[in-house]
């Protein structure tokens, strides 16, 4: 079977060589390449941009060999296509590449070679329609195929290598010999009451994600919502780049309906008011800790990046959500100047709209920013003081320092921990996360064995409180990890 462009924009001296891969030599696909070495091609620069560009991206995210994926002129194995359509879900212009990918992670053999291709003059390049939905089908791809696949974690495996090495590195330093003794002198009734001081932050989150929803117009109960957040949080616990948030999105979406524009903006107000409310206490632990005890030259460096996030943050969304004269915001201008207007472009234009005018609502009238910002004030707080009680659970953390300049070095600590956790190296930012805190509480004179023992307690404390509701509520909804997983294209 053969797949060809109708403007027969590939030299078809190469007919024979598309077939004979398939008839005599064995392989279960081949296909005509533009982007080998070897290849002769002619067509205009703006459309050489894109191909090179969504290649470029097809082999970086989807792991595929092959230079080129999109070329119109390839050749199947009746048996071997059968096989492999089932899975493949585009039914538009990606659907051979999709196919090209799978079928390459199925074992099946693939043949590329150069041909010898000139521009037709059929088809146009639309920078909105090619790259924006090729980008969002190559994400939805990678999603499916390597997010907590069976036989697909290698990536997830070598992150968590990634965090137990952190780990052995920290207690290397400090010993671990010293950190056993630690253990031992460690209250179990304090680690007992820190674990229930940390599920009161829970209902919080439900509180103020419960407020944003509302907000833009989706009002849910307290049960559902708060589980929600435990299961996108437990995904992040497993998985690195904070990739458990998009799986809230589709909670959202398959529970209650919610666009799925409308979980993504609402998860961003959430993540700009945790980093605002971590700044803020971090800053003012910065001014009580440093009345007695001399602060690392690098730890204004972070809020002050911190805080510079911030002030972009909301300078970008006030010039994204204005109108001009024409009715239109920035973001559709700048979509609509790269693509001639059509429905397939309004969808993309209107999408992009929603999703910052949604940000902007609740983000910038007064009394949605007070409400949100104090209940993240709350939720970090209720987190800093269950890291206070650990670390209290040590009785020599008291030897060095007051207990008001303690209670502010603890502040610092988490907010320097949880600002670690923008960039997701390993799941859970685990390594990281224990590191930041031992740096930090050495400030307070605590000694780095008594401090990577209490942040490793601290971080398992939530980790697991976090993993256990997250599962008792995956059951409660009735789903599983494969099904958060491998989310499907909207019908």
């Amino acid at each position: 079977m053969c797949y060809i462009d109708v403007d027969l924009a590939t030299d078809m001296v190469h007919l024979k060589e598309l077939i004979d891969a398939i008839r005599y030599e064995g392989y279960d696909f081949s296909t005509g390449s533009r982007m080998m070495p070897s290849s002769d091609v002619k067509r205009p620069a703006k459309r050489g941009f894109a191909s090179k560009g969504f290649n470029f991206i097809t082999r970086t995210m989807l792991g595929s060999k092959l230079y080129d994926h999109q070329c119109g002129f390839k050749a199947f194995k009746r048996d071997s296509l059968l096989e492999i359509m089932d899975s493949v879900e585009d039914m538009h212009w990606f659907w051979d590449t999709e196919l090209l990918v799978r079928a390459q992670r199925g074992g099946y053999k693939v043949k590329e070679f150069p041909v010898r291709w000139r521009h037709g003059g059929t088809t146009k390049v639309d920078l909105v329609k090619d790259v924006i939905g090729m980008g969002s089908q190559i994400f939805r791809l990678w999603w499916q195929l390597n997010a907590l696949r069976t036989g697909r974690r290698k990536k997830v495996i070598f992150t968590f290598i990634l965090a137990l090495m952190l780990l052995f590195l920290i207690f290397t330093l400090v010993g671990i010999d010293n950190i056993w003794q630690a253990l031992g002198t460690a209250s179990p009734s304090m680690i007992v009451l820190a674990m229930f001081i940390y599920l009161f932050s829970w209902p919080v989150r439900g509180i103020r994600y419960k407020h944003i929803l509302s907000r833009l117009g989706h009002r849910q109960g307290m049960n559902f919502i708060t589980g929600s957040i435990f299961i996108s949080q437990s995904a992040n616990v497993i998985l690195p780049a904070r990739i458990g948030d998009i799986s809230r999105a589709y909670i959202l979406k398959k529970e209650k309906d919610i666009p799925l524009t409308t979980g993504m903006s609402s998860l961003a107000v959430e993540r700009v008011f945790d980093i605002i409310a971590i700044t803020v206490l971090g800053m003012l632990a910065v001014l009580v800790v440093t009345a007695e005890a001399a602060v690392d030259d690098w730890v204004m460096p972070v809020i002050v990046t911190s805080l510079a996030v911030i002030v972009l943050f909301f300078f970008a969304i006030f010039f994204l959500s204005s109108r001009g004269n024409n009715g239109l915001s920035p973001i559709e201008r700048i979509i609509l100047r790269f693509s001639k207007s059509g429905d397939y472009t309004d969808w993309v234009a209107g999408i992009a709209r929603k999703f910052v005018d949604e940000i902007f609502t609740v983000s910038t009238n007064p009394k949605d920013f007070i409400i949100v910002f104090l209940t993240s004030i709350l939720v970090w707080t209720i987190d800093i003081v269950t890291t206070f009680v650990v670390l209290t659970a040590f009785p020599l953390v008291y030897n060095a320092i007051s207990v008001s300049a303690l209670i502010a070095v603890v502040f610092l600590a988490v907010a320097i921990g949880n600002l670690a956790k923008l960039f997701p190296i390993t799941p859970g930012a685990i390594g990281t996360y224990e590191g930041a805190l031992t740096v930090v509480f050495k400030i307070a004179g605590i000694a780095g064995y008594i401090g990577a023992t209490a942040a490793v307690i601290d971080h398992i404390i939530k980790n697991s409180i976090t993993l256990v509701f997250g599962a008792l509520y995956l059951m409660h909804f009735n789903m599983n990890w494969h099904e958060l997983v491998n989310i499907k294209k909207d019908k």
